[in-house]
């Protein structure tokens, strides 16, 4: 469905038709008000997908492709030396704290539409915890970041002392899949 490329106006229509469906809504009724069906798929279900999407979540063994995960953004905002610290990824936005074995830094990361999001959360973590962030805006086939707003980025990123990048994901068989 590539429910990422899908308009709002597209995407209201979807979540409509699975509120009729007698297999989705019919089944959610019994648990939720009909009002209150629409909501808690956008809240609940789409937003474990996209989650899942990145390798984040208790869900992603439920998906068969996603992305390769925090270990390949680590890699984009830091370099090939960079890893994930255990137990550091979060959400809201998507962040995570790396090493090199010497230092500490985090990541966050997310699509140019989240970029207000992405660098307000790099601000706060540089401000709260005096870490030195990067934010990396991420793409995937078939999406584009236009070289107007990447050089908007770069310059309130540099304005903000907070390294910024960019990297294109294809996404590959799950290898955590169990279906």
């Amino acid at each position: 469905m590539d429910w990422e490329f899908l308009s709002n106006t597209e995407k209201t229509a979807q979540y409509r038709k699975w509120v009729e469906d007698p297999r989705v809504g019919g089944a959610l009724i019994e648990h939720h008000a009909e009002k209150d069906i629409r909501v808690w798929l956008k809240d609940v279900p789409m937003k474990e997908y996209a989650r899942s999407q990145e390798g984040i979540g208790h869900y992603v063994r439920y998906i068969p492709t996603r992305f390769r995960g925090p270990e390949e953004v680590a890699r984009a905002a830091f370099g090939s030396d960079w890893a994930v610290v255990p137990d550091t990824v979060d959400v809201k936005p998507n962040h995570c704290l790396t090493s090199n074995g010497r230092i500490e830094r985090y990541v966050f990361w997310g699509r140019d539409a989240q970029f207000k999001d992405l660098l307000y959360a790099a601000l706060e973590i540089a401000v709260t915890k005096g870490h030195d962030p990067a934010v990396v805006i991420t793409t995937r086939d078939g999406e584009h970041v236009p070289e107007e707003g990447k050089e908007l980025h770069k310059r309130i990123a540099a304005h903000c002392k907070i390294d910024i990048s960019y990297l294109h994901r294809s996404m590959i068989r799950n290898p955590d899949y169990i279906g």
